[in-house]
């Protein structure tokens, strides 16, 4: 035994990994690496040699390594070169070393607080020394998407932990996309040509990926990006370089700024829609978004269902919009439209004067086909802020495209009174605000060119749609004021216990629309609960007069 307590290594007689490292580090330790000493452990060094598959100078870094990154403790570059008995500057030829047992994943190389490189051994590579195994480095091959992201999530966890350096950590990336060259992902990911840009535009594509996958994050900001961009890079000069559009990932159309709703974002960076449209369709994406549901969705339980009355030729079309709408009928005829070349999103117009169901048509059919209905608001679309309008017309249809496919139905993208933005397009315009309704406009024709969904629009002054629009809707549905024996419905379904001579006298005497008639069940229903006494026809007929009244069109003057 010498002075330490330490059994000497030439007593040792066991030929295990465990004891050669621990002869190894022990011979050099006190006496340094040297042809002595490697003569005296050629058969401890031939042992581990064998079992890693590694050179003497990586056998020798790695028992030291092994000693001395136990629990958390992790041994420096000053460490190993006390050990081997050199300067810090003759240690340098020995990194090399290093660098060859981190890509055979035996040792993983990080960082400390002050940016020094750290060693531990790896997980696997202790295994095989306490099992005393050959080593042989993880099979990462044959993954599914779902498993490639989940070793993404760790390997991030481990940067993030500093047990990675950026350098390792691309490797690692790297090793994971070529074990994996039959996965959707991988082939996807190769063929964008990610690989010609700088490691650090690497680093920071697959990181939005799984930020996307994992999280359901669109964005990410600049500051948790710098941490990625490579330690011989000007972090200020790279994201310079984002905000002028210089990156090569910027040209090949695969990272843009962030923002949502078409606001963008220059603080921040983001996959663009190729990439998350293309990239992922082998993996269930969690978007915290669409998971809690847009502020602007209605889902189809939110709405109240409610019996509607039509004309005969209106009640024709609205059945044969619905019998389109079902969902079994739906993606068939999608499917017929795409094989024979045609587009297959379908534009839909309902117009007619106010109170005649427009908007109550199109959540009814919502209603009874099972899908939720996105509203746009469309005043909120002509923002006064130049620019702030296009991009708000491109969110609104990129957050539609993200609910097409995570919901089970496309739900209704649905743009009440629309005459404010489908108006005709104006000519030879100076103002900056015409020039901004125009391209607003050119912006909604591209997208109604391509959209897959379903869009349907309402207005009362069609006439003022811009024939551009007209074209691109493929159903337009009229809906004029219900004719005497439909008013005759309306009013029992509204308000029952009459008579249907009194039904009769109503609609023949008031040629109102639904609205109007709502209207005036109201007012008696307000009058009942404040009165406590049932309405009389004659009551009745004053708050229809009343309703006639206020329709009427104020002359100005004297």
């Amino acid at each position: 035994m010498d002075m330490e307590g330490r059994q000497d290594p030439e007593d040792q007689q066991t030929m295990s990994l465990a004891a050669c490292l621990n002869r190894i580090m022990i011979k050099v330790s006190r006496e340094g690496y040297n042809e002595e000493t490697i003569e005296e452990l050629k058969e401890n060094l031939a042992y581990v040699c064998g079992k890693f598959n590694i050179c003497n100078e990586e056998a020798v870094l790695l028992s030291h390594v092994l000693e001395k990154s136990t629990g958390f403790c992790r041994c420096d570059d000053e460490d190993l070169a006390n050990f081997m008995g050199c300067t810090n500057i003759e240690f340098i030829c020995y990194r090399k070393f290093l660098q060859s047992l981190a890509y055979k994943r035996i040792v993983r190389i990080g960082r400390n607080r002050g940016g020094d490189a750290t060693y531990q051994v790896m997980d696997d590579a202790c295994t095989a020394i306490i099992d005393d195994t050959a080593f042989s480095e993880k099979n990462f091959a044959g993954l599914t998407t779902e498993d490639m992201f989940s070793e993404l999530r760790k390997l991030f966890i481990s940067f993030r932990n500093d047990d990675v350096d950026k350098s390792m950590l691309l490797s690692d990336i790297n090793m994971l996309i070529d074990a994996n060259p039959q996965n959707d992902f991988v082939q996807r990911y190769l063929d964008c040509g990610i690989r010609k840009c700088s490691a650090s535009e690497q680093r920071i594509f697959i990181y939005l990926c799984h930020h996307y996958v994992s999280w359901g994050d669109k964005e990410v900001e600049f500051r948790h990006l710098g941490n990625f961009i490579s330690d011989n890079e000007d972090e200020q000069k790279f994201f310079r370089f984002f905000q002028a559009g210089k990156h090569d990932f910027q040209k090949m159309d695969l990272v843009r700024f962030g923002g949502e709703e078409g606001l963008m974002d220059k603080r921040s960076a983001a996959l663009t829609d190729k990439v998350r449209d293309t990239f992922f369709t082998e993996v269930e994406l969690f978007s915290e978004d669409v998971a809690s549901g847009h502020k602007d969705l209605m889902s189809c339980d939110q709405i109240k269902e409610k019996e509607m009355f039509y004309n005969a030729p209106e009640q024709q079309q609205v059945s044969r919009l619905e019998s389109l709408l079902e969902d079994t009928h739906f993606k068939g005829i999608q499917e017929r439209l795409d094989e024979m070349g045609f587009r297959k999103g379908f534009n839909i117009i309902l117009y007619g004067g106010p109170g005649t169901g427009k908007t109550e048509t199109t959540l009814q059919l919502a209603k009874k086909t099972g899908r939720d209905v996105f509203c746009i608001d469309v005043a909120k679309l002509k923002s006064k802020w130049v620019g702030d309008s296009e991009k708000a017309v491109r969110g609104v249809f990129s957050i539609y495209k993200d609910l097409c496919k995570s919901k089970e139905k496309m739900p209704i993208l649905f743009f009440n009174e629309a005459d404010a933005v489908f108006g005709k397009r104006m000519e030879n315009v100076d103002s900056p605000a015409a020039q901004m309704l125009n391209a607003l406009q050119n912006i909604l024709l591209q997208e109604m060119e391509t959209i897959e969904g379903i869009m349907i629009c309402t207005t009362n002054l069609h006439g003022n749609l811009d024939p551009a629009f007209e074209r691109r809707f493929i159903y337009k549905i009229e809906l004029e004021k219900p004719g005497a024996e439909v008013r005759s419905r309306i009013w029992e379904s509204m308000m029952p216990g009459r008579s249907e001579d009194e039904y009769g006298q109503l609609a023949h005497k008031y040629a109102f629309s639904g609205g109007q008639i709502e209207n005036v069940v109201r007012k008696s229903t307000v009058d009942y609960i404040l009165s406590g006494n049932k309405p009389s026809m004659e009551d009745i007929f004053k708050f229809c007069d009343e309703e006639i009244f206020h329709s009427k069109v104020r002359k100005v003057g004297f």
